[in-house]
């Protein structure tokens, strides 16, 4: 009988030929080896060498530090020099690493952010779920997003969106690695990711009108309040008006303008701005700087925090974030007063107009008094009180 050599590894096994035989009665099954026949010593040498091979190999790759694959193993038991492996992880940081060059000029700075703590995550997650310290890319497959997505619910408290994010990340870190010829396919395309609806909070006028008119004298909550005020007149957000400088106000058509790109995405729009609005931006003009921030803008952290000052102050029910201006803008201001969908998307600057319709969504008040306005049409004898 052909004497066989078996490599087990990970579930996974590979057997080729040694090239030695042996007639059944002479093989010791536990011992692995020939006995009792005058051809016994020569085979259980062949065998002994063919075994420092197996492991004089795996003791290459361990020194280099290159996980042990039965593919690998294959390759230099044969004699064929070994490529490079591409892990996961390496992926991963090479991928940040050439984002991080675009970032200002392809990139902003917040999607960068993303990206760490992407990877942040990954490296604390990768070897928990395997017990290695990177994996191949072939195995950032179903189960892995499964068990990823758990760990990121629990572990990390990540509401289901902000898991779905992580995954989508996940997703486009195996297709760069797809777009570097390392693998074919993407073997997590089987993984469906499905973004819960999330409704979206805005201010009142009638809430809005009561912030601007509170009584402050602290220095800093009237900074804090002219922000969160011009990001609801004007849509902008909160990395875009940190950015905001004298040269983006602009005059024309009538009256001022803030004209800009977008932090976020580099995408270039325009806003005119409203009495209340110009009424704040002209306080800042006379003493700014040409390139220097117009406003007093603090850490998105201090500003929410002094939010928290103001909407006590205000009696607003509401949870007030630098966020919610923007809400605002979309919605109360602009979309409820009859405003399009398609210049509001134009205004706050978003290349789908499907993401600005996530705004139109809750303007319940606004489809009555359309419907309503259109009943009145199809029906002119019609009165109401």
């Amino acid at each position: 009988m052909p004497i066989y050599i078996r490599i087990s590894l990970n579930n996974d096994r590979m057997e080729y030929p040694s090239g030695q035989t042996v007639h059944i009665e002479h093989w010791d099954d536990k011992g692995q080896k020939a006995v009792r026949t005058k051809e016994a010593k020569t085979v259980n040498s062949v065998l002994t060498t063919l075994k420092a091979d197996i492991n004089q190999a795996i003791s290459q790759l361990q020194i280099s530090k290159t996980e042990v694959t039965l593919d690998l193993l294959r390759s230099m038991l044969k004699g064929e020099a070994v490529k490079e492996e591409h892990t996961f992880l390496k992926v991963a940081q090479a991928h940040n690493e050439s984002f991080k060059q675009q970032v200002g000029k392809k990139y902003s700075n917040g999607s960068y952010k993303n990206y760490k703590t992407t990877l942040k995550y990954l490296l604390e997650f990768v070897p928990e779920y395997s017990g290695k310290k990177d994996i191949p890319l072939k195995a950032v497959n179903y189960k892995f997003c499964e068990a990823y997505f758990t760990y990121l619910t629990t572990k990390k408290n990540c509401n289901v969106n902000g898991a779905n994010k992580q995954i989508q990340r996940v997703k486009k870190l195996v297709n760069y690695a797809i777009r570097l010829g390392y693998i074919q396919s993407n073997p997590m395309d089987t993984f469906s990711i499905e973004f819960v609806p999330v409704h979206k909070v805005a201010l009142t006028m009638e809430e809005i009108n009561t912030l601007a008119g509170l009584d402050l004298k602290r220095q800093v909550l009237i900074d804090v309040r002219d922000v969160f005020l011009l990001q609801c007149y004007t849509g902008l957000s909160y990395s875009d008006i940190r950015q905001l400088t004298r040269e983006h106000v602009q005059a024309g058509n009538g009256g001022y303008w803030i004209r800009m790109k977008r932090q976020k995405t580099g995408v270039s729009f325009a806003v005119p701005l409203l009495p209340m609005a110009v009424s704040i931006v002209e306080k800042y003009l006379p003493n700014s700087a040409a390139k220097a921030p117009l406003l007093h803008v603090l850490s998105n952290q201090k500003m929410n925090e002094n939010l928290k000052v103001l909407q006590e102050l205000a009696s607003i029910p509401k949870n007030l974030t630098t966020h919610l201006a923007r809400h605002s803008f979309a919605t109360t201001i602009t979309l409820s007063n009859g405003v399009p969908i398609e210049t509001v998307s134009r205004m706050l600057g978003h290349t789908k107009l499907t993401t600005t319709q996530v705004y139109a969504k809750v303007l319940d008040t606004k489809i009555g008094a359309d419907m309503a306005l259109l009943s009145k049409k199809l029906n002119p004898s019609q009165t109401t009180d």
